[in-house]
């Protein structure tokens, strides 16, 4: 009887799974959160996962002011991405409800799939200033524009 009263009072409390515990098991997903990785092997890396408290809720996405080694960007929340757009493995466009990120390079047919899966925290253009050129063969982004809706009118607001 006293394992049945244990059992039904909780006097062996078993660990609940939470919300994202059984929807992973229903989705055959790992238990773990996924773990660290960028693309390629050089020093350059052009987008990543780094694992936060608040797993795939956002990406950085970082391009270089034109002759400098200034950084500009934007981060947006995945929830916001609407649509992924691509042209071969060459061009990507994010949509977004106020933008539209446009990136360009080589081999970015991976980070398409990343994005989708939200497993892309940023993502950054190569820039010959700061890096060496990657080795031939890995994913490059090799340019990046963020293009407003009021950009396209000639409006300013």
């Amino acid at each position: 009887m006293n394992d049945d009263f244990d059992q039904i009072f909780g006097a062996r409390p078993t660990p609940r799974p939470t919300f994202t515990d059984r929807i992973a098991r229903e989705q055959g997903l790992p238990d773990e959160p996924p773990k660290e990785g960028v693309a390629g092997t050089g020093p350059y890396k052009p987008y990543g996962y780094l694992p936060t408290g608040n797993v795939g809720e956002g990406c950085e996405v970082a391009r270089w002011v034109d002759g400098t080694e200034v950084q500009e960007g934007i981060e947006f929340q995945y929830r916001f991405l609407m649509q992924i757009g691509f042209v071969g493995d060459e061009q990507l466009r994010l949509f977004l409800p106020d933008c539209i990120v446009v990136i360009e390079g080589k081999r970015l047919r991976d980070l398409r799939k990343k994005l989708v899966r939200r497993m892309a925290t940023f993502i950054q253009q190569w820039n010959p200033r700061v890096w060496p050129a990657p080795p031939v063969g890995e994913p490059i982004i090799e340019r990046i524009e963020v293009v407003r809706p009021e950009a396209l009118n000639g409006r300013t607001y």
